[in-house]
Order: C-alpha cells, then sequence, then structure tokens
C-alpha cells in the first residue's frame, strides 16, 4: 500500500509543479489583458476616441494617425460581448470622451454569447481586465486559476514566446496591435476560400447582439458620445464568397441603428475600392500600410 501512495505522489506533485509554475507566469507576466487596462487607465482624463472590435479592429486602426486622443482597446476574437462589458467600466471615467468606434466584421451579429472563442478568454477579462462577466459561473474553479482555463500545449506556446522575445504583449502603448511583413499571405485567393469557411455560422438571428449595441449605443447617447459603426475592408474573393442574405441583413441592421438611434453613423467600407492587395494582409486583416490608409480615412469622418 505504501508503494502504491508513493506512486500517487510521484505522479501529483509533478502536475502541482506545472499548475504551479503556469499560474505564477499568468498571474505575473504583463499581456494585452493587463498592459491595455493599465494604458487605459493611465490616460482616462485625456482620451477622445475609444475603438472597440475584434482582431480587424485591433491591426487595423491605428491611433496614431487620429487628430484626436485615441485609444485602440479591441482585441483579437474579442466579441461584442466584451465590448458591451468594456464600455460600460470604463466610460464614466473618460471626462473627455467625444467618440465610440464599433468594428463589425461578417460574423459579429451572429456569435453566441460564450463562444468557443470565448471560453478561455473570457476568465483573462474576468481576471486580468477586471470585468464582471455574467457567462462566469461562481462554482467554475477556472476563474480562480487561469492555468486551469486553457490547454496546457497552448500556455506552453506562450511561455515559449515569452522566452524567446522576453514578453508576450503586442500592443503598442496606445492599443495598436503589433504585426510584420511575415504575417502577409502570398496568395489571398486560397486563403479567403478557408476563412470564409471559417467564418460561416449559418446563422441569420441578430437579436442578441443587435441589443448588446443599442445599450453601448444608449450609453453613450447619456454621455453625449457619438457612435460610429464601421465595416473594414477585405479581399475581394473573401466578400463575394460570403453569405449575400446575411451581407444584406449585416447592412440593414446597421442602417437602421443609425436611423433610429441619435448620434449614430454607420460606413461600410468593406469594399472600399481605394484599398488595394497590398493593404490587406490576408483574406480580412490590413496591413500596417493599410492600417494607416485606414486610420486617415476614418479619421477624416470623425472630424467632419
Amino acid at each position: 500500500m505504501k508503494n502504491f501512495y508513493k506512486k500517487i505522489l510521484l505522479f501529483l506533485v509533478p502536475v502541482l509543479l506545472v499548475w504551479l509554475a503556469t499560474e505564477v507566469f499568468y498571474r505575473s507576466v504583463e499581456n494585452n489583458y493587463t498592459y491595455k487596462t493599465e494604458r487605459i487607465i493611465s490616460e482616462y482624463n485625456e482620451i477622445e476616441t475609444l475603438v472597440f472590435g475584434d482582431s480587424h479592429a485591433f491591426f487595423g486602426i491605428n491611433p496614431e494617425y487620429f487628430s484626436s486622443k485615441t485609444f485602440n482597446i479591441a482585441n483579437v476574437s474579442q466579441s461584442l460581448y466584451f465590448d458591451e462589458l468594456l464600455l460600460k467600466k470604463h466610460i464614466d471615467s473618460l471626462p473627455k470622451l467625444k467618440t465610440v468606434v464599433i468594428n463589425i466584421s461578417y460574423f459579429t451579429l451572429s456569435v453566441v454569447d460564450d463562444s468557443t472563442e470565448d471560453r478561455w478568454r473570457k476568465y483573462f477579462y474576468q481576471q486580468q481586465m477586471e470585468l464582471d462577466v455574467p457567462s462566469i459561473s461562481i462554482f467554475d474553479p477556472r476563474q480562480y486559476s487561469l492555468a486551469l482555463s486553457r490547454r496546457f500545449y497552448q500556455s506552453a506556446e506562450l511561455f515559449k514566446e515569452y522566452l524567446k522575445n522576453g514578453t508576450i504583449v503586442s500592443s503598442y502603448k496606445d492599443g495598436f496591435g503589433m504585426q510584420d511583413e511575415s504575417n502577409i499571405v502570398a496568395d489571398k485567393v486560397a486563403i479567403s476560400k478557408l476563412i470564409s469557411k471559417k467564418h460561416e455560422d449559418n446563422s441569420l438571428d441578430f437579436e442578441v447582439n443587435t441589443e448588446k449595441i443599442k445599450e453601448m449605443i444608449n450609453s453613450c447617447n447619456k454621455r453625449g458620445v457619438e457612435v460610429i459603426l464601421i465595416e473594414m475592408p477585405v479581399y475581394k474573393t473573401y466578400y463575394d464568397l460570403l453569405n449575400s442574405q446575411k451581407k444584406q441583413k449585416i447592412n440593414a441592421t446597421l442602417l437602421n441603428l443609425e436611423r433610429k438611434n441619435k448620434g449614430v453613423r454607420f460606413y461600410d467600407f468593406s469594399q472600399e475600392l481605394n484599398f488595394v492587395d497590398e493593404d490587406l494582409r490576408d483574406a480580412d486583416h490590413l496591413t500596417n500600410q493599410g492600417a494607416v490608409k485606414f486610420s486617415k480615412l476614418l479619421n477624416g469622418i470623425i472630424e467632419q
């Protein structure tokens, strides 16, 4: 029996050590969630324009090219669920806020709450961006241990990145996402076919997410803040492969929000002719060059 307990102990000790090391890593190493929270708080009294959205906005809207003091609080795979929670958390601390930009991607309005993309990220939003996330149960052990929120190989890859670069932060001080030319895809037609399938959820149910946008608009209206809804440039092949009925409903929904709410403007830049192949990193993300061009365009609209 003693040998049995020894074997259990020999098995558990390495597991516990790995768990502890992973937990310490997540709690002590700065990442995009902690960094963006720290940065926005440090600039509460200066920010005039706030940008929300997923990776399209994160890598595509560069505050450096705005006339107003702008902060990009978008993030990879960030849904309207977290856009709304972030706005509610910060809006009352932003006395100079004049404009809120909300990026709407093809899948934004139909994504469900607590989606696959959210299932590990929500714990980081709760713990490291200090959000009250309703989808997390008080009985969920992962809210108390970030090491349990992700699969071990994912944490290991992140740890390798930290050892290689000395950081896992991929955001500049103004919230804009870092990327380089190594990310540019040569065959955009092929990647468009893959990404268009990945983004298709076959849902036309926009009710839940439309309500989230309305809540964000109401929060802004109470404080005299304008809301700008945008669809960002995408590669033509990707655009053509998307469900035309869904695209029309997205457009109609956003136009309806503009028409029925004061202080709201909607702009569809998805097939903006000024954007060429070189401006796109892949099927639906801008390069740094494309981000400069788009940011200047958006700044001109805000300044109107």
